[in-house]
């Protein structure tokens, strides 16, 4: 009976020392699973650098349409005041002092208008559409009084 006693206490010394981790056993398992997590880190920066390059796409096609939108409407602005130029020559070949005058007036508006598009080249990008509406709108006046004045 004693040594049966005897055989299963070593053999709980044996099981109870070999679940028991030395200090270096749980230093690896702290490494390993700290390589672990530098390996999830090094997929989550490989995937933000695919977003970074997607996103970086899709600020230059903007930025390309934006450059488009301004070159479009500069074509338009140039073919209106030709439009408005030759009009108010028009108005101003009538003679008479009041169309001299009213086409003096029309002129100085129309070269207001050119001073404000010179200044859209500073405009920033995010102000593009409102300065698009407001000098769309502004040259659809100055040639409603210049058709009216004709």
């Amino acid at each position: 009976m004693r040594s049966i006693i005897y055989t299963l206490f070593a053999g709980a010394l044996l099981v109870g020392g070999a679940c028991k981790k030395t200090k270096t056993e749980e230093a690896r398992e702290e490494v390993k699973e700290a390589q672990k997590d530098l390996k999830e880190e090094k997929k989550d920066v490989v995937e933000e650098k695919k977003d970074v390059a997607s996103e970086q796409k899709d600020v230059n096609a903007a930025q390309n349409d934006l450059a488009k939108a301004r070159a479009d409407l500069e074509a338009a602005v140039k073919e209106r005041a030709a439009k408005v130029d030759a009009k108010i020559a028009q108005l101003e070949a009538k003679g008479d002092a009041k169309s001299k005058e009213l086409a003096a007036k029309l002129r100085a508006e129309r070269d207001a208008l050119n001073v404000r598009w010179n200044e859209a080249a500073a405009k920033a990008d995010t102000k593009w559409d409102d300065f698009k509406t407001d000098i769309s709108a502004k040259w659809d006046k100055l040639e409603k009084d210049v058709d009216a004045a004709i």
